[in-house]
C-alpha cells in the first residue's frame, strides 16, 4: 500500500457533491492549488442516481453556491435534472480540478501532512476539506428476521420512479422527506401502500402565501436552536388545524439537541387523509412474507422500502471520523476538526436556512481558514 504513487497538493477536497464544489471554487478564486476527489464519473454524481421526482425543498434564492446563481428559468424549487446540470455547470464555469473515479477510502497523518488513499493513487495535503456529504451513507436497519423475508427490498437510494418492476403492495418504512415523497408517488400510481411510522413527523407547508417556508427559517436562523425547533413545530401544528387534516399523521415529540427536519408540503397527509396510504407503527419484525408491527398487526405483500434516511458519510475516515452527538463530525467553529487544525468538514450544518444555504456559508469560511493556515505554514518555513 504504501508503494502506491502520491500526488502532492496543498490541499485535497473529498467529494464534488454541492459541499465540495463550493469549497473547490472558494479556493480556485485563492489561486490554492488544490484537487477534488470524486468516486463518480461526474460533478454532483449522486444527484443523478436519486428519484427522478425529486425536488430540492428549498427555494433557489437560498440554495445556490458561491458565486453563481441558477440560471434565468429554473424552477422555483429546481427539480434533480435541474440541480444536477446546475452543478455541472458550475464545475465547468470554475474550472475546478476534479478527478473522478477517485473513492476516497482511507485517511491518515504520515510525516506532518495527510494522505488520503482513493484507489491506486494516493494524495498527499497539508490540509485536507470532507465534503461527502450523507446520500452516500444510507441507514440501513437490522429488523429481526428482516434478512428472512423474500419478496422484493430495497433503500429509498434504489428507488427511481413508480413505473420500475415494484410490487403492486409495498411497505415503506419511515416518515422523512424521501418516504413521504416515494410513497405518495406510488400511491398516485395506483399502488397499495402502507407507510409504518415509528416517531412521528413534523409537517410544514411548502409555501407560506407563495413564499417558500424556507426564506422564513432564513429570518429566524439567528434564533437558539430549541426556539427553532419550537417554531417549526408550531407552524406544522397551525397548518394542521388549517387544513384539518395534519391529525392523519402522528407527531414527532422533541429531538433534544439535534434538529428534526420536518416533512415538507403537505401531498402525503392528503393520500393518507383520502385512504390511498394506511399508516402502521414501527415495525416489530419480519417473516418470510410479511412484517409485524408493534400494535400486532401485519402487512403482507411484495416491496419494502426502506426510507430510513443517511448519516454523514465519514466512516472511510477511520479514527478521524468521530461523531458528534446527532452524527456528524466533532468540530469547533462550525467547519473545523475538534481535534485537528487542518481537517475541515463540509455539509455538516443544517437549520432552517436549509443544507445549501449553510454550505455556501461554510465554503467562504472554509475558504478563508485555508488561505490562512497556508500563511502560517509559509511565514513558518521562511528562513
Amino acid at each position: 500500500m504504501r508503494n502506491n504513487p502520491v500526488e502532492s497538493f496543498d490541499v485535497v477536497i473529498v467529494g464534488a457533491g454541492p459541499g465540495g464544489l463550493a469549497v473547490s471554487q472558494q479556493l480556485a478564486a485563492r489561486n490554492i492549488r488544490h484537487v477534488v476527489l470524486e468516486r463518480g464519473d461526474s460533478p454532483g454524481w449522486m444527484w443523478g442516481h436519486v428519484y427522478d421526482s425529486l425536488r430540492l425543498h428549498t427555494g433557489k434564492h437560498l440554495s445556490s453556491l458561491p458565486g453563481m446563481p441558477f440560471p434565468s428559468g429554473t424552477s422555483l424549487f429546481p427539480s434533480r435534472s435541474e440541480f444536477a446540470a446546475y452543478l455541472h455547470d458550475y464545475a465547468a464555469r470554475f474550472h475546478l480540478p476534479l478527478q473522478y473515479n477517485s473513492e476516497a477510502t482511507g485517511l491518515r497523518w504520515e510525516n506532518g501532512g495527510w494522505i488520503v488513499e482513493a484507489g491506486e493513487v494516493h494524495c498527499r495535503a497539508g490540509i485536507v476539506v470532507v465534503a461527502t456529504g450523507i446520500m452516500s451513507s444510507p441507514v440501513m436497519p437490522a429488523f429481526p428476521g428482516m434478512d428472512t423475508y423474500t419478496g422484493q427490498l430495497l433503500h429509498s437510494t434504489e428507488y427511481r420512479r413508480p413505473d420500475e418492476r415494484l410490487g403492486q403492495s409495498v411497505l415503506v418504512i419511515g416518515i422523512g422527506n424521501s418516504a413521504a415523497e416515494i410513497a405518495s408517488e406510488l400511491a398516485a400510481s395506483g399502488r397499495d401502500v402502507t407507510v409504518s411510522v415509528r416517531s412521528g413527523a413534523t409537517v410544514i407547508p411548502r409555501t407560506i402565501a407563495g413564499i417558500p417556508s424556507q426564506y422564513f427559517g432564513w429570518g429566524m436562523s439567528w434564533l437558539p436552536g430549541p426556539v427553532q425547533r419550537q417554531i417549526v413545530q408550531s407552524t406544522g401544528r397551525l397548518g394542521g388545524l388549517l387544513r384539518r387534516r395534519q391529525a392523519a399523521l402522528p407527531r414527532k415529540g422533541d429531538t433534544g439537541p439535534c434538529l428534526d427536519v420536518p416533512v415538507v408540503g403537505h401531498t402525503v397527509v392528503n393520500h393518507i387523509s383520502a385512504g390511498r396510504i394506511r399508516l402502521r407503527p414501527g415495525i416489530a419484525e419480519f417473516t418470510k412474507s410479511a412484517a409485524r408491527f408493534a400494535d400486532g398487526a401485519q402487512w403482507q405483500g411484495d416491496t419494502v422500502i426502506l426510507a430510513t434516511g443517511y448519516r454523514s458519510a465519514i466512516g472511510w475516515m477511520g479514527e478521524y471520523g468521530g461523531r458528534d452527538e446527532c452524527g456528524f463530525a466533532l468540530r469547533k467553529g462550525r467547519v473545523q476538526s475538534a481535534a485537528h487544525p487542518d481537517l475541515f468538514f463540509v455539509g455538516h450544518n443544517y437549520d432552517g436556512r436549509g443544507g445549501l444555504y449553510n454550505i455556501r456559508i461554510d465554503a467562504k469560511r472554509i475558504g478563508r481558514q485555508v488561505a490562512k493556515n497556508l500563511r502560517q505554514v509559509k511565514v513558518g518555513e521562511s528562513p
